[in-house]
């Protein structure tokens, strides 16, 4: 979807994000791509434009869009490499406060392709995450509500 900078600029200032022209150039690429982009990506997409550029301030900058809900992480797992020994079917269950990932075992999760879908792509493994609080955090957020916003 193409926004120009003006939109940008409002979108940010909206969500009471500091204009800086490189986390505007950080969003534009975010609304522009549709390769999901990783902050290396965004970073040497970048880095000749904005030669102090970090790729710190690209992981901030993206960090602050999601928390402000502007992006969101397709998958958190990238971060830092997590493994899981168990390598039958489930899903996971992931915090969203203390990244704790749950196991879940026993059911089944079904998604239903378009006709259109499958002609393109050849599906040969499904990964299902479900994102929310864990019990602790759970409890933590009755305390603090800032973990629910």
């Amino acid at each position: 979807m193409f926004m120009d900078k003006k939109e940008l600029v409002s979108i940010l200032r909206e969500k009471e994000i500091q204009v800086t022209p490189q986390r505007l150039a950080i969003l534009e690429q975010l609304k522009l791509r549709k390769d999901h982009p990783s902050a290396e990506m965004i970073f040497t997409c970048l880095k000749d434009e904005f030669p102090s550029l970090t790729l710190v301030t690209v992981y901030n900058t993206l960090q602050k869009l999601e928390l402000s809900g502007l992006c969101m992480k397709v998958n958190p797992l990238h971060i830092s490499a997590r493994y899981d020994g168990n390598v039958t079917a489930h899903q996971h269950a992931i915090c969203i406060n203390c990244q704790k990932i749950l196991d879940i075992h026993g059911g089944t999760v079904f998604i239903e392709l378009p006709e259109w879908f499958k002609e393109i792509f050849k599906v040969l493994k499904q990964c299902v995450n479900l994102y929310g609080l864990c019990k602790e955090c759970q409890e933590l957020a009755d305390d603090d509500q800032t973990l629910l916003n």
